[in-house]
């Protein structure tokens, strides 16, 4: 299927590994110009290499923390110097440490919102008026599941995490007349370095060994297994082309049938 996505710009957070950095290879595997951002320059400088010699695209990259005002503010003047227009935009940022709700400070709740949070309501404001003037626009958040199905010990991302949601659904209505499209990806047990880190914090609570805390943790998920971050990818790329025009405010579960509810 062409999607119909060559010589479209997209901008990536978070895009040096895991989801992020798939989301770019399969961007770019369509012809689609990207600006990357994540903390980490050499990571970055070191995709950045291997996709110029893959694909004949346009790559910039961007190290920052987006919880930074002024690097957010960066950010956003680099990408309108390079591009005259930002065609996709996919918020991927990292989760917060876990918790439960009575042993998180307040200074975490206001850390995590700086981090999760506002980098998106930043760059949506930055970037929706040059979709609305172009009249296309593809914006998509990689969530969690937990914005279904609260995960125990996970409170800053099952609050923050539902709350950007929340308002990407309300944006999505608010922009579809533009054919602008809000959507959201909520990943269940995707195998990445995150979910690495989160199991193995599990799995030093556990009484089980970690081949016997694995073999019960896959046996919760129907499809028995992890998914991959290409299989996220994949429907992260369709999602930015015209063909889901008519998807939009819409959170969509890539968890192998983990969820229990019905939507």
């Amino acid at each position: 299927m062409d999607l119909n996505l060559k010589n479209k710009n997209a901008l990536i957070m978070a895009s040096s590994k895991g989801i992020g950095k798939a989301i770019a290879y399969n961007l770019a595997s369509e012809g689609v110009n990207l600006y990357l951002c994540s903390r980490s320059l050499d990571l970055l400088t070191s995709i950045q290499a291997d996709l110029q010699d893959k694909y004949s695209i346009e790559i910039e990259i961007f190290p920052a923390d987006l919880s930074n005002f002024t690097n957010r503010e960066n950010l956003i003047n680099a990408v309108k110097a390079k591009y005259s227009k930002i065609d996709i935009l996919v918020h991927n940022m990292g989760g917060p440490k876990p918790s439960t709700v009575l042993n998180t400070s307040i200074d975490e709740w206001t850390n995590s919102f700086n981090s999760l949070c506002l980098p998106v309501i930043h760059l949506n404001n930055a970037f929706i008026p040059g979709m609305i003037a172009q009249n296309f626009g593809r914006i998509l958040a990689i969530t969690s599941l937990s914005v279904i199905e609260p995960i125990d010990n996970m409170a800053l991302s099952n609050s923050l995490r539902s709350l950007i949601t929340a308002m990407l659904k309300t944006l999505a209505n608010e922009i579809a007349e533009y054919n602008i499209t809000v959507n959201c990806l909520a990943p269940g047990w995707i195998k990445t370095d995150r979910t690495d880190e989160l199991l193995e914090s599990r799995i030093k609570l556990s009484p089980q060994t970690k081949e016997q805390y694995l073999a019960s943790h896959l046996s919760t998920i129907p499809a028995n297994r992890m998914g991959s971050v290409n299989e996220l990818s994949s429907l992260a790329t369709f999602l930015c082309s015209n063909q889901a025009g008519y998807i939009t405010g819409s959170t969509i579960c890539v968890d192998g049938g983990k969820r229990k509810s019905t939507y």
